[in-house]
C-alpha cells in the first residue's frame, strides 16, 4: 500500500515541475496512519517556504489546517535535489499520527544535522486563533466552579444564583 502512495506523491512532484532556482506551488493529498486525510500545499514566502496543511479524520469531524515554515534554500544539497526534500518531509508528516500536532521540526535526512543550518528545518507556525477553524461550543460550567477555589464553591453558588435571578 505504501508503494502506490509513494508513486502517487512523485507524479504529483513530477507533475508540479519547477527548476531548481524556482520554486512553484504545489499540492497533494496524503493519508496517516489515524486515517486522517490531508491536503498539502507548497507556497514560497518572504525568503522561506510554507508548507500548509489541513488535515480532517475520515469519519468527518472539524478539519484542522496548520503551517509549517523554514529556508531550505539554506541547505547545501537543497538546489539540485529539492524534489528528494520535499518527497522526504512529505514522509515524516505521513508517518506522524497528528501532522498539525507540536512536535519536533521537520528535517529532511537530505539536510539534518550537520549537513544544514537549523534554519532549513521546517518548523510548525503558531496557530493563528479561531479565524482558521470554526469554534467548539464547549459545555455549559458552573460558573463557581469555573472562577472559584473548591472550599468556596457553596457560597460561590450561592451568589451566583443570587445574580442570576
Amino acid at each position: 500500500m505504501r508503494l502506490p502512495l509513494a508513486l502517487l506523491t512523485l507524479a504529483a512532484l513530477g507533475a508540479a515541475g519547477g527548476g531548481a532556482g524556482r520554486e512553484e506551488a504545489r499540492a497533494g493529498r496524503f493519508s496517516t496512519p489515524e486515517q486522517q486525510r490531508c491536503r498539502w500545499e507548497l507556497r514560497p514566502a518572504a525568503g522561506a517556504s510554507e508548507l500548509r496543511l489541513s488535515c480532517r479524520a475520515a469519519g468527518g469531524g472539524a478539519a484542522r489546517s496548520c503551517a509549517y515554515r523554514g529556508q531550505p534554500r539554506t541547505c547545501p544539497a537543497y538546489g539540485a535535489r529539492s524534489h528528494q526534500y520535499w518527497r522526504q518531509i512529505l514522509s515524516l508528516l505521513r508517518r506522524r499520527l497528528h501532522p498539525c500536532a507540536p512536535g519536533a521540526p521537520l528535517s529532511a535526512r537530505l539536510c539534518g544535522p550537520g549537513r544544514a543550518p537549523p534554519e532549513a528545518q521546517l518548523r510548525l507556525l503558531p496557530d493563528p486563533g479561531p479565524a482558521m477553524t470554526a469554534p467548539t461550543p464547549e459545555p455549559t460550567k458552573d460558573p463557581a466552579e469555573t472562577y472559584c477555589a473548591e472550599r468556596w464553591h457553596s457560597l460561590c453558588s450561592f451568589f451566583v444564583g443570587f445574580w442570576e435571578g
